[in-house]
């Protein structure tokens, strides 16, 4: 805010004062504990508590740098609440994230009031630009509706089954919540052998199932509520990600100087990650990459802003960024490298000015990144880095030429950039060099993506799944670090003309055409014949009209199948017109949590059910005969002709 009373702050904190707050601080905490653990403070109204809370602890100055951090601070921290138990039922990760947001709020709260300021000082400040993250997140909002405004199990499944790859993220989830930590450190499965997705990054899943124990508590419910809660938070966590995309960029000192001249620039970043590009991820089912791609963009911004907040809250927010994205999809951390290079540099360069209390935290962050490290590294540890790179996998692919104009304006930026090295001071000089090092990170990028596709052709003669996924990293990267260079570099001159009359009507034109770069987001008049051609506004639609159909019976049929109470593992075996049979089989040993990695070769032997209907028996014969510990589940019409013709595993048939 502009123009606020600033108070006197020399006035250091006493010892007496300082136990004070920290007495203060621990009372908040175990209250939130107590109350926790008599199914208090539960609900999605805490969730916005939450939020709120986290926001008002002055972690720094102005509203868009504490959304920032506090999103990076919640993406970064879940991964690691899982890895662990706690050694007391009640104190779940949601009771702790609550409590340690309302220990700071209070302890805080504290030190301002024995400092003699007004508790307003909390407040962080807000300029117009303040509001853009604001926007952007309603906008993501109606984006993303249908996943929040699911009701029921069947709504769910019919929004994430349209998809394949949501049926092994509910899984992680769903393992997460019912046995309570990550499932590689989980012991063997019942039959024996390892939990399916051992090996697979599960931070964002982590996330998820954070924010599920704050609005739902620790005990997971049945599954129908698990899917529901799991659908809805996709959403929440997608508008997590577009909040951290956007408050990233109005938190850099260049883009806070005036609204007009940030507003097309915020704009097409905005429509890219919302509508454009970025809108692939969570309709595509992989929104852990989504989160994964949001934290490099985070990355960037803290290193953009390493002059003006303090060392403690910078490395702490790059290095839970870095393990956030370490734990969502650990091949992104090559775009996270320059800005990691660059910060330990600055800090290197000013370490003679770190006090040693400041420098030990420094060491202690280090510490606890290169522990994540190690951990996402030894989750990975059995699998082939060249079969994982030639993988094939099916992904909605944003616009190539699209892509490549970014990149080369990004080059663009980065020409700009290396032509004014040597002008201004010799600090200035500095700054611009290493802007130019963070911001030219998609043109690296785009040489190792050149040598993947070098690779994938001489490995199986194809550019592959994992070439495309990182193309869309790079595109959207490549987006934000020009608009940021953009800034940097033409701002100034921008705001000198910004007083003009015409620059408020050519700054909302350019907003708005910055708002259709991505295809046309406007669904209204799809039913006369003008159809929106942006990503996510035509999985806006798709969702809407799916809602607003009647359920399709495999739908039922889906949800009959995971209620069956069964002591032995099972697997649907059948044909259903317009659904995938391997889906469905995946799906049915998600939704009953025995997914192992002993019970998938039978999702392979329901491949003859591509062929139709009529090879039910042939699928379940070769499951029935080598895989003695799973059952079959096939339509209540073929149970009596399939017993007779298999009477030896007669009571291995069952049906929903």
């Amino acid at each position: 805010m502009r123009g606020r009373r600033r108070y006197p702050s020399n006035n250091r904190l006493t010892a007496p004062q300082r136990l004070l707050v920290a007495v203060a601080a621990t009372l908040a905490f175990l209250a939130v504990l107590v109350l926790r653990a008599n199914n208090g403070l539960t609900g999605w109204g805490y969730l916005l508590a939450l939020g709120v809370m986290l926001i008002l602890v002055p972690t720094s100055r102005n509203f868009s740098q504490r959304v920032l951090f506090s999103v990076v601070g919640l993406a970064g921290a879940a991964p690691l609440m899982w890895w662990v138990t706690g050694p007391l039922p009640e104190l779940n990760r949601g009771s702790v994230v609550l409590g340690v947001a309302a220990a700071a709020l209070v302890g805080s709260a504290v030190r301002t009031l024995l400092k003699r300021q007004p508790l307003r000082e909390l407040l962080p400040q807000v300029q117009g630009v303040d509001v853009l993250p604001v926007i952007a997140a309603a906008a993501s909002l109606w984006v993303v509706q249908g996943f929040i405004a699911v009701r029921s199990a069947e709504q769910s499944l019919l929004l994430l089954t349209q998809s394949w790859d949501f049926a092994p993220h509910f899984n992680m989830y769903n393992m997460i919540r019912t046995h309570g930590s990550v499932i590689a450190v989980l012991p063997a499965a019942p039959d024996g052998g390892p939990w399916s997705a051992a090996t697979y990054p599960q931070g964002f899943h982590s996330l998820v199932a954070l924010l599920a124990e704050v609005v739902a508590g620790s005990e997971a419910g049945d599954v129908g509520q698990e899917l529901v809660l799991f659908c809805r938070l996709v959403g929440v966590v997608s508008i997590l990600g577009t909040l951290l995309v956007v408050s990233g960029l109005t938190a850099l000192p260049v883009l806070r100087h005036n609204f007009f001249v940030s507003l097309p620039l915020v704009t097409i970043v905005a429509t890219a990650w919302i509508i454009g590009p970025g809108a692939i991820p969570v309709f595509g089912a992989f929104p852990n990459f989504g989160l994964g791609v949001a934290l490099c963009v985070a990355c960037v911004a803290v290193v953009q802003l390493r002059r003006v907040v303090s060392p403690a809250i910078g490395s702490a927010a790059l290095i839970l960024a870095l393990i956030g994205v370490a734990h969502g999809w650990i091949l992104l951390l090559v775009l996270c490298l320059p800005s990691v290079l660059v910060y330990a540099w600055h800090l290197l360069q000013h370490r003679t000015q770190l006090r040693k209390p400041v420098l030990a935290f420094q060491l202690l962050l280090a510490l606890l990144g290169l522990i994540a490290l190690v951990a996402a590294i030894w989750q990975l540890r059995s699998m082939s880095a060249g079969d994982v790179l030639t993988t094939n996998g099916g992904i909605d692919r944003a616009d190539s030429g699209v892509a490549i104009l970014c990149i080369i304006m990004n080059a663009f930026v980065a020409l700009a950039f290396y032509s004014r090295r040597k002008v201004g001071s010799a600090e200035t000089q500095h700054g611009t060099l290493t802007s130019l090092h963070v911001l030219a990170t998609p043109l690296f990028a785009a040489v190792l993506l050149l040598f993947l596709a070098i690779f994938q052709l001489i490995q199986s003669g194809l550019i592959t799944y994992y070439f495309h996924k990182s193309f869309l990293a790079v595109e959207i990267l490549a987006i934000v670090c020009t608009v940021i260079g953009a800034a940097e570099l033409w701002s100034p001159l921008l705001i000198e003309r910004s007083g003009r009359k015409t620059f408020l009507a050519a700054s909302l034109l350019t907003s708005l055409g910055a708002s259709q770069f991505f295809g046309l987001p406007f669904t209204g008049l799809n039913e006369q014949g003008l159809k929106p051609t942006a990503h996510g506004a035509i999985a806006v639609h798709h969702q809407s009209s799916l809602l607003a159909g009647e359920m399709p019976p495999m739908i039922h049929k889906m949800v009959q199948v995971s209620n069956i109470k069964h002591d032995r593992t099972y697997i649907y075996v059948g044909f259903n017109e317009f659904f995938d049979p391997l889906l469905f089989g995946q799906w049915s040993l998600s939704l009953q949590g025995r997914w192992t990695n002993k019970v998938e070769p039978a999702l392979q032997m329901i491949r003859p059910m591509y062929k139709g209907p009529s090879k039910v028996p042939e699928a379940i014969d070769d499951i029935l005969r080598s895989m003695p510990d799973v059952d079959v589940v096939v339509d209540r019409e073929l149970v009596p002709e399939l017993r007779a013709a298999f009477p030896k595993y007669a009571d291995r048939i069952i049906t929903y």
